[in-house]
């Protein structure tokens, strides 16, 4: 056998180990190695190992805690959305990232809404010159100078669950002219699914949500329709059906009183991918699609809310290690320099990002089983156990993945540590993609 021959078979060989080592690194981490980006190289010096990520890379550059955003991947997901309702208005939550390079994105889409909660939300969409006409007002309780700011900016849909709000929103109703404030109820509906139920603090039942259109209507507002949400991280489609069937005794008794209902709002849930698979939104809307007309017939308008499932992928966090300490119980402590209080407040009740670690320099593979916290002397600052392909030093840096909802909207400062710092993948050239997230 020749020398070219031997180095074809040997590179060949390579490749094959290389395939199982991977394959073997999938079953012990649990999580899927991306093809296009191996987490396992050959190295001379250790066979086997854990790929540097080279000097220059921008993510050494970066200021840690960072949050990259990528404005496109969040217009991705919105198109999507829309794609799988065309017959919908798509409005964007914007409590779950409202920073202005995510909004501005959105704001150039045809045909986008924005759902908002407070004066503070539609003050940064009017900065945009974000047509008020774009905007729906759900959050079901408001502040009297936020339904003022509202109408005044050309708001003119308001949700509503209970007598005081309306009249609240009749009190402000004036300030629209000769128009009408068009307004809808809050219903409780079933939340399988989620994670996070929003049924207790929000919404009526279905006797209640005709009285209270009643209400509205005698008041001079005028009664359109309903609206509910499933809660966040929704990951069973048929409990967005069963909350319309839930919906559809109170359309029934609605049109059978007089009240001209036309509109229905969907809500949000939409869930972003984390450590395992999600519905996407076609699946949502098949579900929706097969007892739509059956529940709300003669429907004209259909609203949305999503926002973990627009901005939810559309960015990653990255951290540097500042500790390693073995403790008495055993567990290896992992301290980074970002952790609950910089946003990531969800890892305790379920949310868990898939991570990748970031080294200067090739290491021999192995498993090390890493309890992160983040930087504060409190005790909620702890994240998640995490199985690494590689020992991590002080220095290193991983990546979490989809980080891009609320991880901007609930930083704070406390204890003293630095809020993360945004940018956005354009600004520093970097593709986000390359880390695949696979611990």
């Amino acid at each position: 056998m020749n020398e070219i021959s031997s180095q074809v078979i040997s590179s060949a060989a390579m490749r094959n180990d290389t395939r199982k080592a991977n394959k073997r690194l999938t079953s012990l981490t649990n999580l899927p190695v991306a093809t296009s980006n191996p987490p396992l190289a050959w190295d001379s010096a250790h066979g086997f190992a854990y790929p540097a990520t080279p000097s220059d890379h921008p993510v050494w550059q970066l200021q840690t805690p960072s949050l990259i955003l990528s404005p496109k991947q969040a217009v991705t997901n919105f198109k999507a959305i829309q794609q799988a309702f065309p017959y919908a208005n798509v409005g964007y939550a914007m409590k779950s990232n409202p920073h202005p390079a995510i909004l501005s994105a959105l704001s150039r889409i045809d045909n986008a809404w924005f759902e908002v909660a407070s004066k503070a939300e539609m003050e940064a969409l009017k900065g945009l010159g974000v047509d008020g006409r774009r905007v729906f007002f759900s959050n079901p309780i408001k502040q009297m100078s936020h339904i003022k700011m509202a109408i005044e900016y050309g708001v003119r849909l308001f949700v509503f669950d209970s007598e005081a709000e309306v009249h609240k929103l009749a009190a402000c109703a004036h300030l629209a002219g000769d128009e009408q404030l068009e307004v809808y109820v809050r219903m409780t509906v079933p939340h399988t699914g989620a994670l996070w139920p929003l049924t207790h603090k929000f919404g009526v039942e279905a006797r209640k949500a005709v009285s209270l259109l009643q209400l509205a209507q005698a008041h001079n507002l005028k009664p359109i329709g309903f609206a509910f949400h499933v809660g966040s991280q929704c990951t069973r489609p048929d409990t967005w059906a069963e909350a319309l069937q839930t919906v559809a005794p109170a359309w029934k008794m609605a049109r059978e009183a007089g009240i001209e209902v036309d509109m229905i709002d969907l809500g949000g849930g939409f869930p972003t991918r984390y450590t395992g698979p999600v519905p996407d939104a076609s699946e949502v809307a098949a579900a929706v699609n097969a007892v739509l007309d059956e529940c709300v017939p003669g429907v004209k308008r259909v609203f949305l809310e999503p926002g973990r499932g627009v901005c939810g992928s559309a960015g990653d966090m990255v951290l540097e290690v500042t500790g390693v300490a073995d403790r008495p119980d055993g567990q290896t402590w992992l301290y980074v320099d970002g952790g609950f209080f910089s946003g990531l407040y969800e890892i305790p009740d379920g949310i868990r990002p898939a991570a990748q670690p970031i080294v200067r320099e090739p290491r021999p593979f192995g498993m090390h089983t890493y309890r992160l916290a983040g930087p504060t002397c409190d005790s909620l600052d702890t994240l998640f156990e995490m199985r690494s392909p590689v020992e991590l030093k002080l220095g290193d840096r991983i990546v979490l993945k989809s980080c891009g909802a609320y991880v901007y909207s609930v930083s704070s400062p406390f204890n003293g540590f630095d809020q993360p710092v945004v940018v956005t993948d354009d600004e520093w050239m970097i593709d986000m993609q390359q880390f695949a997230g696979i611990c």
